[in-house]
């Protein structure tokens, strides 16, 4: 049986259905950064310019640095010192910066910076801590039922279905849901506090109405093409997200607006048992979302897009402040015993032909959850899930009506014909192709959908061609780039940049040692999927398939296909990647819409 859940399996619930008081965080320190700039040689800031190894001599208080570029500079000329934070990091709205090699300048640019916005400046764990405050005001108590919604499938939707459209007679469109999150957080709620367990064991009726909660299911026998073709369902393999088969049943919790989904393409739906509430409620913070987007389209209509940005980015964060657990280190004597609770509390369980090494060295890269050998000691750091300062279930269900949003979007832009493509999906966007001669009759219908309205879909872009690597790194290009992502490498003047440089420090004790390092594009690219080639009138295709496992497939074997992936797909895809950019350069310099 293929398996869905936030790790391998599913935990053990508690038992006791205790009541939990929900508790405010502590508010951090709120004292303010001392602004600096730097260059390779100075570093400049209230007390002037002098020489970039004075640092080291600054009072011990945060620092701030406009660029990364600054705080590297500084790192690497005071070896042990704590590096500055960077602004354009910890705020991505603001308006970007390049770095300047003055650091009288650059001063004088990082002041202008908190000047203009810095009454809009307001660090992530403040936000989220003061939002939370009002979730504890509105909640009060939840019951230990809502780990269940932290194990639960927790991923939104992200693919890639094909690699290039260069045929010449296709044209490729973009749409975009309209504060996607912010839409999900109107829908209803159950009461955390009125949370039980029911065992049901029985199969699905079509059409019945179910009580507000989330479902463990057992999926079987797919009924449609969509769903064979866009199956959604993720198994967790080696710190990794494979796809699953359709041969096996797929045990899942689903909420119950996801099982009206999906019962119009499995046969089956079993249900084994539920985590339900007899009451609902509105989301806390619902109408927070709601004048977020409000103002966000104020800002558009002046013309503000840094504030109009910022309120996108404080959208983001309202739909998951609920969902920021501490974290706590556990000590166990051996192995085996820190592996059996992370069995019974997180539902992690190694596949039983995967090899020790393999387990303990994803578990080390610290992914959720950390293993790591100390000694003779097994050390475990891993979220708290039974305490009073998160309510997974308000994440949880956000993400899963956002997938349903964006499977119904899906599907809707199928329903042009079979001669239709969707080429790429990320959470709130969709990107198709169509044949060039249907384009205007394509976008008539569309237009008359699309709206401004918070849920609605936008068309963000209409491009001749697109180049898809995976979610979050792609190309939508006429004569010059029309849209583009480069996740983690490139940027607005940069669109091609294959690789960046950066520098990392590594803390030991109360030293901070700065490591050079650098991200490339063929070594940040994901091994999940293959290519396979496809010939139809209209031309050759390629298209991406996500690697599949189910039971039968052994731990070698799926290894293997990734392996595969790497030496075949990966070197295709950077190819795909170079020609593009020899392509444009030759017209001229690359003209680059917004990311």
């Amino acid at each position: 049986m293929n398996q869905t859940f936030r790790f391998h399996r599913a935990p053990n619930d508690d038992p006791s259905e205790s009541m939990i008081l929900l508790r405010k965080r502590k508010k951090g320190s709120s004292a303010g950064f001392h602004l600096i700039a730097a260059d390779e040689e100075t570093i400049t800031d209230l007390n002037g310019t002098r020489a970039i190894e004075t640092f080291e001599e600054l009072p011990k208080i945060p620092t701030l640095t406009l660029t990364r570029r600054e705080s590297d500079l500084i790192a690497l000329a005071n070896p042990g010192s704590r590096p500055p934070a960077v602004l354009e990091e910890l705020h991505p709205w603001l308006p970007k910066r390049s770095y300047v090699p003055d650091s009288n300048v650059g001063y004088g640019a990082i002041k202008d910076m908190h000047a203009r916005y810095g009454t809009h400046i307001v660090s992530a764990a403040e936000y989220c801590g003061d939002r939370w405050r009002t979730i504890c005001n509105t909640l009060r108590r939840k019951t230990t039922l809502d780990a269940r919604f932290y194990a639960a499938w927790h991923l939104p939707i992200q693919d890639v279905f094909v690699l290039e459209e260069t045929r010449s007679d296709r044209r490729v469109v973009a749409i975009d849901v309209n504060a996607m999150y912010s839409a999900c957080m109107q829908a209803e709620f159950p009461d955390p506090s009125k949370l039980h367990k029911i065992v049901l064991d029985r199969e699905y009726e079509h059409g019945e109405r179910l009580a507000v909660g989330l479902y463990r299911c057992r999926l079987s026998e797919p009924t449609t093409a969509f769903i064979n073709a866009h199956n959604p369902f993720r198994t967790f393999f080696c710190g990794k997200r494979l796809g699953v088969t359709a041969s096996e049943p797929i045990e899942v919790d689903l909420n119950e607006f996801e099982i009206d989904y999906y019962r119009r393409h499995f046969k089956g739906i079993h249900l084994v048992d539920a985590v339900v509430s007899d009451k609902v409620i509105a989301h806390p913070l619902a109408r927070e979302a709601k004048r977020c987007f409000a103002r966000r389209r104020a800002y558009e209509a002046g013309g503000n897009k840094p504030l109009a940005h910022r309120e996108k980015f404080l959208a983001t964060l309202l739909s998951s402040c609920a969902a920021r657990p501490r974290r706590k280190v556990k000590t166990f004597a051996d192995r085996q015993g820190a592996l059996s609770f992370l069995r019974q509390t997180h539902g992690v369980e190694p596949l039983p032909d995967e090899p020790d090494a393999a387990t303990d060295a994803w578990l080390a890269r610290g992914r959720g959850i950390t293993m790591k050998r100390e000694g003779r000691q097994t050390m475990v750091e891993a979220p708290i899930t039974d305490d009073g300062e998160t309510c997974f279930m308000l994440g949880q269900r956000i993400v899963a009506k956002g997938r349903v949003r964006l499977l119904n979007l899906m599907e809707r832009v199928l329903e042009f014909g079979d001669d239709v493509h969707v080429c790429y999906v990320n959470i709130d966007s969709v990107h198709f192709s169509v044949p060039a001669a249907r384009l205007d009759p394509i976008l008539t219908e569309l237009h008359h959908e699309a709206s401004d309205l918070m849920g609605s879909f936008k068309i963000e872009a209409v491009t001749s061609h697109g180049l898809w690597l995976e979610p979050g790194r792609y190309w939508l290009y006429s004569e010059t780039i029309e849209k583009f992502r480069n996740r983690s490498i490139g940027d607005r003047a940069r669109p091609f940049k294959d690789r960046r440089h950066h520098v990392t420090s590594r803390c030991i004790d109360d030293l901070h040692i700065p490591v050079r390092t650098s991200i490339r594009l063929e070594r940040s690219m994901s091994d999940l999927r293959s290519l396979d080639v496809q010939d139809d009138l209209e031309g050759s295709i390629i298209l991406q398939r996500l690697t599949r496992r189910d039971s039968s497939h052994s731990f070698v074997s799926t290894l293997l296909q990734l392996e595969q992936n790497r030496h075949a797909a990966i070197p295709h895809r950077l190819r795909a990647f170079a020609d593009l950019k020899f392509r444009l350069d030759s017209i001229g310099p690359a003209a680059s819409g917004p990311s």
